[in-house]
């Protein structure tokens, strides 16, 4: 995988995705969700993200996206306050969750998306972007876990499967693409939600 696809990974919001494991820049969601006001009745405020940065972060950013060291900090920043919109709107909407993304060079735009027309005000009235999709982020994962249990475990299963919440599919990877697509077909899941992509991409340790 590409070293833009870690350094994302590890300043964005936590997305169902194909990515790897790495240290979180900002505060993870429930604990930003979770910051409790003081004894004189005011709310504290979040730490500062930019002060819980492992080293290098800062440069990664601005290597990889081309950002000045001001526009890396603002990403940063926007990632840590948009985290705690998501919190809250994914408690709110339930089992119409349908996933969230960030969109903008610099994060500024949280996507949520939602089975539900109902939820777009709500969702508007947070601070962020609605997207009416088919299937909620639980019934994606229920997919994923019946492909991961019913493909077999070699080539033609796939190399890697993850759930793509931009797309609202589960994607899989396979070199061998046909092959694969005739092995989900008899998995009993909604097809409409899987798509196959040829890849030779290997997962590999970190």
């Amino acid at each position: 995988m590409s070293r833009r696809h870690i350094v994302t990974a590890g300043c964005v919001l936590t997305l169902t995705a194909l990515t790897p494991s790495v240290v979180p820049a900002v505060v993870p969601v429930r604990e930003a969700s979770a910051f409790a006001t003081s004894s004189t009745g005011k709310r504290k405020p979040p730490p500062d993200p930019i002060k819980q940065l492992p080293p290098g972060m800062i440069e990664a950013l601005q290597r990889d996206f081309g950002l000045t060291r001001a526009q890396a900090e603002t990403r940063l920043r926007n990632e840590a306050r948009l985290t705690v919109v998501e919190a809250r709107l994914r408690d709110m909407l339930g089992g119409c969750f349908g996933g969230s993304w960030l969109m903008g060079p610099l994060s500024e735009t949280l996507v949520v998306a939602t089975t539900s027309t109902a939820d777009i005000p709500r969702i508007v009235a947070a601070g962020a972007r609605p997207k009416v999709v088919a299937a909620s982020l639980a019934k994606l994962r229920a997919i994923k876990q019946k492909l991961d249990e019913s493909l077999p475990n070699h080539p033609t299963g796939g190399s890697v499967r993850y759930v793509d919440v931009k797309s609202n599919k589960v994607v899989i990877l396979s070199r061998h693409a046909e092959a694969t697509r005739l092995l989900v077909a008899s998995v009993p899941v909604d097809r409409s939600l899987v798509v196959v992509q040829p890849s030779t991409e290997t997962p590999r340790p970190f």
